[in-house]
């Protein structure tokens, strides 16, 4: 009897799966960039901006070919549901929260005419749940140096994509599909993709105190121009979804931190970061910022 029992579940499973891969539906939709979905998106964009950790100048100055590596590493807040309330335009609660922190190597090399060229990618590895093929890259420049103070330039753009189980993670499979445990109505896991493209031009400020050669404090503000997809696959009670969605808009952001000089080649930077987020978390709610704040940590060794 217990074989029986069996054998029925997988057959009942194995014929789910079936219907659920053999009708594929989705349509390719534009969404407002307050829209609790495109919130999401710039959110976590939010997260990989190559802005701020600008490390301190070389004592020789600027090198043509001399190079730098550092690792990057930035803290993810933890959303509460109402955040994660983002599918179906602020109905459906979405794992978000896979990964606590953001991190990347960076390598900067320098450039005729004081320019600066700067690369930063996370490793290509699945962890925490996602697998990030991302390349952050930009140039930098100084417009205004003194003996105490730096006014630079830099202009960065990023094109890659994430990809997670966000829409059906693991958790919501053990509940009924329509349940609200599972008002995606979720049969599998999804293999769902978000596109993490952005452009910004950013000015940062250095200032070296007197007395403290080894600590100089910055401060920095840009915008940004993010152009965002997110792509379903998710087996559901219907079949397959694959609605895909995709947003454009701006923001800005500000830094400010300080660096340190362990060593004459290694430094250490801290950055506190912030950009206001506009959302309407459902279409009669009001208008809200629910902006990103964080901190950011960069350690650096430079190659002379």
């Amino acid at each position: 009897m217990k074989t029986a029992l069996l054998l029925s579940t997988l057959l009942t499973s194995a014929l789910t799966a079936q219907t659920a891969n053999s009708n594929v539906f989705g349509n390719n939709y534009h969404i407002g960039f307050e829209r609790p979905e495109a919130w999401g998106l710039k959110y976590f964009t939010s997260t990989t901006l190559l802005s701020g950790l600008q490390p301190p100048e070389r004592a020789e100055g600027h090198r043509v070919g001399a190079m730098s590596v550092g690792f990057e590493m930035g803290w993810i807040p933890s959303l509460d549901e109402g955040q994660r309330r983002v599918g179906f335009n602020g109905k459906a609660v979405q794992d978000l929260n896979q990964s606590p922190f953001f991190a990347r190597p960076v390598v900067r090399i320098g450039l005729p005419g004081k320019f600066t060229a700067v690369a930063a990618a996370p490793p290509p590895f699945h962890l925490l749940g996602i697998t990030a093929h991302l390349l952050a890259f930009g140039l930098e420049r100084p417009i205004l140096q003194h003996d105490r103070w730096t006014l630079s330039w830099r202009g960065y753009g990023q094109v890659g994509t994430i990809k997670g189980a966000f829409t059906c993670p693991t958790a919501v499979l053990a509940f009924a599909p329509g349940s609200p445990e599972n008002p995606t109505s979720c049969v599998g896991k999804s293999s769902d993709v978000a596109t993490v493209r952005y452009a910004g031009s950013e000015f940062q400020f250095a200032y070296k105190i007197a007395g403290m050669p080894k600590l100089v404090p910055h401060v920095a503000t840009g915008g940004n121009f993010m152009d965002g997809a997110f792509q379903t696959d998710a087996p559901v009670v219907r079949g397959r979804d694959r609605t895909r969605l995709w947003t454009r808009g701006g923001t800005w952001s500000s830094t400010v931190g300080a660096s340190y000089l362990l060593t004459a080649k290694t430094a250490f930077t801290v950055d506190a970061f912030y950009t206001p987020l506009w959302v309407k978390r459902n279409p009669t709610a009001p208008r809200t910022n629910d902006g990103l704040f964080n901190v950011r940590a960069l350690l650096s060794y430079s190659f002379r």
